[in-house]
């Protein structure tokens, strides 16, 4: 991870006129430090702060009053009430935010039940606290969240088990026990005073909680590839349901066709179980709902994925916030298109919205802000406004007038805009950064070394003796490949739909159903407190938790998602690149482009997948090789010789191939490596030792010595070949000619449908190849399709459908396509690779 800067309190503000203590800013770079990352704070003097008001008429947006930034102590004055943008710079990082600007503070409250901490160096949990404002005719929400801001004096009731840092943040110091096992936190502030029960849990200390579900080889687990399911949101009493949800993932997952290569690698992988109890079900929902003056009921995320028109080329929710920022509250506007197409918004298109998108965006807001729930892990839904990362960009400044043509005020508007766009999408599940702080977690797609589920993780022992220390299987190592990394499932008890993979592929967080809407009620008698209302026993849908597990591991097997949710190619990608730096099986215009852009003629000669060997016999070497009598001695499992004993007696002999295993810390394996370390060919076995597993190759392409040394996990194999004797791949040879031909209608991806700048979420066909019949469903045809990474354009995949692009489509068995079974089988035991080509390389019609 590179330096980042830090906001505090958080990036969606607020301030009172009159009635709170001044509001502070505070910026820290964040470097990684071991264990976690180190927090430096930046002098007020070394920002720049600016301010802008979207909600006044062009020409007054930059014009005073605006707040004002002390650059001499850090802190923020108004004089206005209202909603404003800004940005806090440092050089080219920078990270933008809200502020609202009130008359006045009515009430406030915490915004959980209860709060699990950790026992830690630094400070973990951060109680929510929400506040209601006056209400104020200027479109400020009448219900904010003041988590950090200082108004709120707390303390700790016995300072020996937790105490509070400045932030507000809950560093536990022993553990609570006994009834109720809880230590209260006192909160006061405008004369009233609440008090929160805080629960504190040593995440590090050793736990004989790791349970069997199917362990073929538990005392060499440091060697093989390894799953553990771990519970979050699920309540002593839900225990047996947790159970169950494991027992049947794992049948599933390791039976049915559909999930193919698990099941033939079944023997390969150790399963087990461990359950820890979370105070409350189901998880934090960080976005907030739409409540469309519902007192309870059901409401929709803010911002809403779903298109709402049935017309076409008509904008969702989501991207036209995105374009033009969140409604007022009590929004009444007229002419709003008009307004907005006179806003010097970027990219805003007034066609693209009807008279339905415009009343749904009117009322596409929330009055209340959930309580957060009290799991075991802190684990929540989508983000909060205020939960942002900061970026790294050519610095914008505000420019000299708001007047429309203005150079730079475009620019600048864009970048406060990008406020409207959510870290992450409302499905995502992931840590909570008020229960995972800045000097443990930075991210999803950061490590996060130190954080308190690797902390779990890393203290598990096996449930048995001699109570094996597996745990550090699953912690991960950003400079050396563990089999494990990555193979964690975290069930979540929720029926709102969510997943994802975080921790730089560490470990898989799912739900265990695919709600959209979220249940909630008001407080009786005050339309303040807001909570969720889910089912005391959540339904589980097996066959979509099944299918997430599935597809999320292929995350953690160096694999990347293939769906679009967005049209166009993606803005950040860059336009050249001469690595290709993403997921096996995804690559990038950038890299695969011919000529300057615009052009999108594609070298499918650099397309990294294209190399993938077809085997016809295969095995893996079971320890490192060594030098032999006159060649290189390999040892294979001893049980799987008698096919090498045939090999080696066919005359003329044949050819046989060594390649190393390489695997990176990622578990990334594209491209595969070239020259004698990596691959050599045109082997032959000189001896065998049946009993032994062991085989000596030489022959003409046996390096001279001292030979190359493959580790354990490579591969030995023998190569299928056409009938003219040339190596097969897993492209067709009709597919590779045709793409490679120097014409621009034939270097271009295969899909029939041309259409980039509309998502599909359908599966691709191939266009028609001269003389050439695809002897399988034509969308298992392995070549180049355009559409991965969330976007329609610019990234590319092998095939039209694979379970990384949906996992649970009925159509094509939500099966992986074979590129992407290939990777994994070679990556777990590439002794399956003949087993695989034979039964499910997409040729026959009863296998395509």
């Amino acid at each position: 991870m590179a330096p980042d800067i830090v906001l505090f309190p958080h990036c969606d503000l607020h301030l009172a006129l009159s009635g709170t203590p001044p509001l502070t800013l505070q910026v820290f770079d964040r470097a990684v430090t071991a264990g976690g990352y180190t927090l430096t704070p930046i002098a007020p003097g070394a920002i720049a702060v600016d301010f802008f008001a979207p909600h006044r008429p062009v020409g007054q947006r930059l014009l005073p009053p605006l707040p004002a930034y002390n650059s001499a102590n850090g802190q923020v004055t108004a004089t206005q009430p209202g909603v404003y943008l800004f940005q806090v710079r440092r050089g080219s990082d920078y990270i933008v935010g809200r502020l609202q600007v009130h008359t006045s503070v009515v009430a406030w409250w915490f915004g959980n039940d209860s709060i699990t901490t950790a026992v830690d160096d630094v400070a973990h949990a951060q109680p929510s606290i929400y506040a209601k404002f006056s209400d104020d005719p200027t479109g400020t929400d009448l219900i904010g969240d003041i988590t950090g801001h200082g108004y709120v004096t707390l303390t700790s009731a016995d300072t020996g088990t937790f105490v509070v840092n400045p932030q507000g943040r809950l560093r536990g110091l022993r553990e609570t026990t006994g009834t109720p096992g809880t230590v209260d936190l006192t909160g006061t502030f405008v004369n009233q005073t609440q008090r929160l029960p805080v629960r504190v849990v040593n995440y590090a200390k050793h736990r004989r909680d790791l349970k069997p579900v199917q362990t073929p080889n538990v005392a060499h687990a440091a060697e093989q590839h390894n799953i553990v399911f771990l519970a979050e949101g699920f309540r002593r009493s839900d225990e047996e349901t947790f159970d169950k949800i494991v027992t049947r993932v794992v049948d599933q997952m390791f039976d049915q066709p559909r999930h193919q290569p698990y099941p033939m690698l079944e023997g390969s992988f150790n399963i087990f179980k461990a359950f820890g109890a979370s105070q409350e079900h189901c998880a934090t929902v960080a976005y907030r709902v739409a409540d469309a003056d519902q007192t309870t009921g059901t409401g929709v995320p803010i911002p809403f994925i779903h298109p709402v028109s049935d017309k076409e080329n008509v904008y969702t929710l989501r991207d036209l916030v995105a374009k033009v920022g969140l409604p007022m509250r009590n929004e009444s506007r007229n002419n709003l298109k008009a307004i907005w197409a006179g806003q010097e918004l970027t990219g805003f298109d007034p066609n693209k919205v009807d008279d339905t998108l415009l009343g749904a965006w009117k009322k596409h807001q929330g009055t209340g802000i959930l309580h957060a729930r009290d799991t075991l892990f802190g684990m929540h839904l989508g983000c909060r406004w205020g939960d942002r990362f900061s970026d790294r960009g050519a610095a914008v400044t505000p420019p000299g007038s708001d007047q429309a043509g203005t150079p730079g005020l475009r620019e600048f508007i864009a970048r406060l805009y990008e406020f409207y766009k959510p870290e992450q999408a409302t499905r995502a599940l992931t840590p909570d950064p008020r229960r995972h702080p800045p000097e443990r977690f930075a991210g999803r797609r950061s490590t996060n070394p130190g954080n308190l589920i690797l902390q779990y993780l890393s203290g598990l022992e096996y449930a048995f003796a001699p109570f094996h220390h597996i745990g550090p299987v699953w912690e991960p190592d950003d400079a050396h490949f563990k089999p494990s990394r990555g193979l964690v499932a975290l069930i979540t008890y929720d029926e709102v739909n969510g997943g994802s993979n975080v921790n730089n592929n560490t470990l898989t967080a799912l739900t265990t159903n695919k709600g959209v809407g979220v249940e909630f009620e008001y407080a009786a008698g005050d339309k303040r407190v807001m909570r969720r209302k889910p089912s005391s026993e959540p339904d589980v849908n097996f066959t979509e938790t099944v299918d997430t597990v599935a597809h999320e591991f292929g995350h953690s097997f160096g694999l990347k998602d293939e769906y679009e949710n967005s049209g166009g190619d993606d803005p950040n990608a860059p336009a050249t690149s001469p690595n290709d730096v993403l997921g096996d099986n995804v690559s990038m215009l950038g890299f695969l482009r011919i000529n300057p852009a615009p052009d999108r003629q594609i070298d499918v000669t650099k397309v990294k997948w294209f190399a993938l060997p077809r085997m016809r016999q295969s095995a893996r070497l079971v320890i490192d090789s060594a030098p032999g009598l006159g060649g290189i001695e390999i040892v294979i499992d001893k049980r799987y010789i008698a096919p090498w004993q045939k090999v080696a007696a066919q005359d003329p002999p044949a050819e046989v191939h060594l390649r190393n295993f390489h695997v990176s810390p990622q578990g990334i394996q594209l491209p595969l490596g070239t020259g004698p370390a990596q691959v050599l060919t045109n082997l032959k076995i000189a001896h065998i030792e049946p009993e032994l597993g062991t085989m000596t190759l030489d022959g003409p392409g046996l390096p001279p010595a001292p030979f190359p040394t493959f580790a354990a996990g490579s591969a030995v194999y023998v190569p299928l070949k056409d009938a003219a004797g040339q190596l097969r791949t897993v492209v067709e040879p009709a597919v590779r000619k045709h793409l490679t031909t120097p014409t621009p209608a034939n270097r271009i991806p295969l899909n029939v449908d041309t259409d980039t700048q509309h998502p599909k979420h359908e599966v691709d066909n191939p266009r028609s190849i001269p003389d050439f019949k695809a002897p399988c469903k034509s969308s298992k045809l392995i070549g180049v399709y355009e559409g991965a990474l969330d976007f329609a354009g610019g990234y590319y995949r092998p095939t039209g459908a694979c379970k990384m692009r949906r996992s649970d489509d009925e159509d094509n068995d939500g099966e992986f396509c074979f590129v992407c079974k290939w990777l994994i089988v070679n990556r777990v035991d590439p002794g399956y690779h003949n087993i695989l080509d034979a039964m499910f390389y997409p040729k026959a019609k009863k296998n395509g």
